[in-house]
């Protein structure tokens, strides 16, 4: 072989090499922590089809491994260890940082009656994504934490599983429910029961030793604490399904640095896909929570709803939440009342074109 020969032989050889180096260099991978099962309907199942979107829409340039049960971040610790890089992307419930994420937190932990009941679940997700458009102070308090949310998705109504049959609103004057959050216990209030703080894993024993008639929480949640067993009635809060949080309360968030590390055409198939997943995930939200009822009853639970002439009568006797709302964003130096003036007009948007 010539000299010739030889050196473009060589050359060959190592422009392959470097384009084999690069096609390497190309591939992401990212790790995505669940503090939840990995069959988790919202977390884990979703999860899934999202990141496999994500990895074909890419050509397989990012893919992302789903880390589950809590291994890596528990849901409580999501917001701090994706920021420290634990995991480039993990999910939570925004009702756990009230004090990092206080516009999410207030407006995830809210049940409005009125709004809850009329709007559907994918209203619910799209409200929450235009919110995040239009209010640069939502947006700005995940930045603040090095994040950005990918995804928001909604959950199920809450309900109370009790003892006795309660079918109306008088039946749970004295009633004593478990509730959670700042905004339920005084719903509850309102409607003559005393709610009590009870920890999720005590609920089970408090209903069967008579310390509770009642807990209120999801359906779904209702199945995988197996309540079914000893509390046989379920009233939701509204005529149908109940009412929805005001925001989609289970967030994806991605460390801010890795985000913006990605090319540009990455970033922007990743919110492409992101934006297809809403009405999926909401599709599924209620494809899920529909199953549950289905599942309650055949476990032999009676579910009864709130009549619409009684969920009026508990909105008007319930404390103006959205006000309440205005209140606890002003404490956290936030402009509440242009932010809730913003979430009622995106409301109102929605219930108008009905």
């Amino acid at each position: 072989m010539t000299l010739r020969k030889m050196l473009l032989a060589a050359g060959v050889a190592a422009a392959m090499l470097l384009g084999g180096g690069q096609a390497m260099a190309q591939q992401i991978n990212w790790v995505y922590s669940n503090g939840y099962a990995k069959d988790h309907f919202q977390t884990g199942l979703l999860a899934d089809e999202f990141f496999k979107r994500i990895a074909d829409e890419t050509d397989g340039r990012l893919k992302i491994r789903h880390v589950a049960g809590g291994a890596l971040l528990k849901p409580e610790n999501t917001i701090e260890g994706v920021r420290g890089k634990v995991a480039n992307l993990g999910s939570t419930v925004v009702s756990f940082f009230p004090g990092q994420l206080p516009i999410s937190a207030t407006l995830a932990s809210l049940v409005d009656l009125r709004y809850g009941n009329s709007l559907t679940l994918d209203q619910v997700a799209d409200l929450t994504a235009e919110l995040l458009e239009q209010v640069p102070e939502f947006s700005a308090e995940y930045e603040k934490q090095g994040l950005k949310p990918l995804l928001f998705v909604p959950s199920p109504a809450y309900a109370i599983i009790s003892n006795d049959p309660i079918t109306n609103l008088a039946d749970l004057q004295g009633k004593k429910v478990r509730t959670l959050g700042n905004v339920l216990p005084k719903l509850m209030e309102a409607a003559g029961a005393v709610p009590l703080s009870v920890a999720f894993g005590e609920i089970y024993t408090s209903l069967q030793t008579g310390v509770l008639d009642g807990a209120m929480t999801d359906p779904p949640a209702m199945l995988n604490a197996k309540f079914p067993e000893i509390a046989k009635n379920l009233l939701t809060t509204g005529p149908e399904a109940g009412a929805f949080t005001a925001i989609a309360p289970v967030v994806f968030v991605v460390n801010l640095d890795d985000w913006n590390a990605l090319p540009e055409d990455i970033r922007n198939t990743v919110s492409k896909v992101a934006a297809e997943m809403r009405p999926i995930a909401s599709a599924q939200v209620n494809d899920f929570a529909a199953k549950s009822f289905g599942e309650m009853e055949a476990a032999g639970v009676t579910v009864h709803h709130l009549s619409q002439a009684d969920t009026d009568a508990l909105a008007s006797k319930a404390p103006d939440f959205l006000a309440l709302a205005v209140d606890v964003l002003k404490q956290n130096g936030l402009a509440g009342e242009e932010i809730i003036a913003k979430y009622r007009a995106i409301a109102d948007s929605y219930l108008q074109a009905k």
